[in-house]
């Protein structure tokens, strides 16, 4: 026998979901606090699309995210390899100047 789920589980799951959803998005405060005093009066139709409506937000800002992160990654990258290179090019000049002193001091 398939058990019914228990409306007030699948309610309280909502109402989690859908309060994961405001605090993860970047909407300002006062359209989160007006989207949670509408939700008593809004269907389950109406519920289901603006949770859509939410995770495309928070999937978005994701993504835009992500973009940053990975330009500031590239940015670390490029200035670390500029250093290295330049730490590089210090560390030959200097073994060519201490081999030119040996050299001379050879002769």
């Amino acid at each position: 026998m398939v058990s019914q789920p228990d409306p007030q589980q699948e309610a309280r799951e909502l109402g989690e979901r859908l309060a994961n959803l405001l605090a993860a998005s970047n909407l300002p405060d006062e359209v989160k606090a007006g989207y949670m005093a509408m939700v008593p009066q809004m269907n389950l139709g109406q519920i289901d699309r603006l949770i859509k409506a939410l995770e495309t937000v928070v999937r978005n800002a994701a993504v835009a995210k992500e973009g940053a992160l990975g330009a500031s990654l590239q940015a670390a990258q490029a200035s670390y390899e500029e250093a290295r290179q330049a730490a590089q090019d210090k560390a030959t000049a200097g073994l060519e100047e201490v081999e030119s002193i040996l050299k001379q001091a050879q002769a």
